[in-house]
């Protein structure tokens, strides 16, 4: 499919990437783990939900792999890409795009998971640092560098608590609660960038974007904090369970509202951007899909979206470096 500009990659449309991205995790990371148990006689409900789940699961991660192979090729044609990010950032993402490929067919072992996110950390770590060098892209590659930092300070989390439950050590525990709470503080840094850079430097357009996405968070971080509690209504039971799955463990030390809140706006925030038009690069794209990953870089999807970000992050420095007509000419040759 012929393009006109950087928005579509192999006939891939990235917007269109990034949306279903969005609504894979919703469902496939939470609505659709929550439902079972929910109540009694929704049985051919929780197999749907399930089909739907899978379908749309394999469907993105079918186009993101896509994506990422094409990304991958046009960047080593790219005659002012840093040669640190060569020898990093693409080698990683060959690294997590066999193991995407491979989860395909059965689940991933916990030693190939832990391969799998130290190469989308190292690979979206080389992407952001390639994207720091302009103006135009320096957002985006301080988004990616946050979400991958906070990929790996849960991962870091995640190996602590396992060697608590090991060694019994209670001050592996509390590091783990340290680490987790760090990796929290480094989402609301993501977010704060990515409302920045969708304020446009304007303070009213600033306060719409804030409101408009800590309100509802908020909201529904209230709404779903007391979901376990006895009594709890069907939907906030659901709206718990959901926020649940898609929050990584150990958790922080911020109340559960707060996490859940988190979690809500760093969701309504990668939707913003993954709906918004933009003239020129895909900076929108990049900031989404980091904030996509939800520090899970050892899950496969979350991975691949770290990846096609980081592959993403410096073809749009190349962009932003060229005029406008050159621009389009190899947008429709990419």
């Amino acid at each position: 499919m012929a393009s006109t500009d950087s928005d579509e990659v192999s006939g891939v449309s990235l917007s269109v990437l990034t949306q279903v991205a969005l609504l894979a995790t919703v469902i496939g990371r939470g609505v659709a783990p929550a439902i079972p148990g929910l109540t009694v006689g929704i049985a051919p409900f929780i197999t749907f939900s399930g089909r739907i789940s899978a379908f749309v699961s394999q469907l993105v991660a079918a186009g993101g792999t896509a994506a990422a192979i094409r990304l991958a090729s046009g960047a080593l044609r790219l005659p002012k890409l840093d040669l640190g990010y060569r020898l990093v950032g693409l080698p990683g993402s060959a690294i997590v795009i066999a193991l995407v490929m491979a989860a395909w067919a059965r689940p991933l072992e916990p030693n190939l998971c832990r391969v799998m996110a130290l190469a989308a950390i190292a690979a979206a770590l080389a992407g952001s640092i390639a994207s720091l060098r302009l103006r135009e892209t320096r957002a985006c590659g301080l988004v990616l560098g946050c979400a991958s930092l906070s990929g790996f300070s849960h991962l870091m989390a995640r190996e602590l608590v396992s060697r608590a439950a090991e060694r019994l050590d209670s001050t592996s525990l509390h590091w783990a609660v340290a680490v987790a709470t760090l990796a929290s503080l480094l989402d609301l840094g993501a977010l704060a960038l990515t409302w920045a850079y969708l304020a446009e430097g304007k303070s009213s357009k600033a306060l719409r974007v804030v409101l408009g996405v800590l309100v509802p968070a908020l909201a529904l971080g209230l709404f779903a904090a007391h979901g376990s509690a006895p009594g709890s209504g069907l939907m906030r039971v659901l709206a718990e369970r959901t926020l649940s799955q898609l929050s990584r463990a150990p958790a922080a030390a911020f109340p559960v509202a707060t996490r859940f809140a988190i979690t809500t706006a760093l969701l309504i925030t990668a939707g913003v951007c993954a709906f918004q038009r933009t003239d020129r690069g895909k900076v929108g794209v990049v900031m989404a899909l980091s904030l996509l990953s939800l520090g899970a870089p050892d899950m496969p999807l979350p991975a691949l979206w770290l990846i096609v970000a980081a592959l993403l992050a410096p073809k749009q420095v190349a962009f932003a470096q060229m005029p406008r007509t050159e621009e389009r000419v190899v947008g429709r040759s990419t």
